[in-house]
């Protein structure tokens, strides 16, 4: 059924916007708007990848979004408001579109990926759920996606990572903390080194393809990250479906990120590690708002 992800998502890119690459009014990290220095430049990362990384001793400068998305929108929906996909008489199984999704952009981006993580990954995980409104699935459905991804079924640690309950408020109030998330089945000093750097059964010495539908604040992500950092992995790169943005925010880029993202047309061949064509006209500093 993944056999061919890119007919499976052909009819759905409208449903996707493009994401700018880092440059100057775009955050190096999660692509989203940052705020301005007093003297009216930008600052290189938004109010929220600051705050999700200053108080950890590791984390990912690497967060690649398949796609920017607003509330409301039909990709926000399928992400958390758990629905099905469809345009037209056109409809999908979410889990498979999603399945395909990663399964199409990753065939086209993996030397992108790899080449960010210094290498090909030896490990892909995803974050598990720390909801507190609502009970905890047993398993999130991104491992059921994960799993449905050819390419990865080697290298896929199901409940790699195990959130701690005591953080979830801590990280629903959008913060990060090192012990949010405790690394299972890591062996320790102890293990045999493989040909490949990592050591055993664990994290120690591997590059990590870290997996999770929507980028919000960045604070499960950076939390996953430097729990799986702090335990050895040479490399974490996030590969997210979607990077939430809001229009509506106090910083001056994001609107106009919005806007001019998603006047160019999004497709599969081009991503945020590699559209670096600076004469594209949406590839320029994004406009800014006006202060009022």
């Amino acid at each position: 059924m993944m056999g061919d992800a890119e007919a499976f998502t052909r009819d759905f890119l409208p449903l996707f916007r493009a994401v700018p690459p880092a440059r100057p009014g775009v955050c190096r990290i999660c692509h989203s708007g940052p705020n301005d220095r007093v003297d009216g430049r930008p600052w290189p990362i938004c109010a929220s990848c600051k705050r999700t990384t200053e108080r950890l001793t590791g984390h990912t400068e690497h967060v690649v979004p398949i796609s920017l998305t607003i509330k409301d929108t039909q990709l926000y929906d399928v992400l958390v408001r758990r629905r099905e996909p469809a345009i037209g008489t056109a409809r999908r199984n979410r889990l498979d579109f999603l399945a395909a999704t990663l399964t199409h952009f990753f065939r086209e981006h993996a030397a992108c990926l790899q080449g960010l993580a210094g290498g090909p990954f030896t490990t892909v995980a995803t974050i598990p759920s720390t909801r507190t409104e609502r009970p905890i699935e047993a398993f999130h459905y991104m491992e059921k996606v994960i799993g449905k991804v050819g390419a990865w079924a080697r290298l896929h640690r199901p409940l790699l990572l195990q959130a701690v309950d005591a953080y979830a408020p801590v990280l629903a109030a959008r913060d990060s903390h090192p012990a949010a998330f405790r690394v299972l089945g890591d062996r320790g000093q102890g293990d045999r080194v493989q040909g490949d750097g990592v050591r055993g059964d664990g994290v120690q010495g591997a590059r990590v393809l870290l997996v999770d539908d929507l980028f919000v604040s960045g604070a499960h992500v950076q939390s996953a990250a430097s729990a799986l950092i702090g335990r050895g992995a040479r490399a974490v790169v996030a590969l997210v479906i979607a990077r939430l943005v809001n229009p509506a925010s106090t910083d001056p880029y994001s609107a106009g990120i919005w806007q001019e993202w998603g006047d160019r047309r999004f497709g599969f061949d081009r991503c945020c590690v590699c559209d670096r064509d600076r004469d594209h006209p949406a590839a320029r500093q994004p406009a800014r708002r006006a202060r009022g």
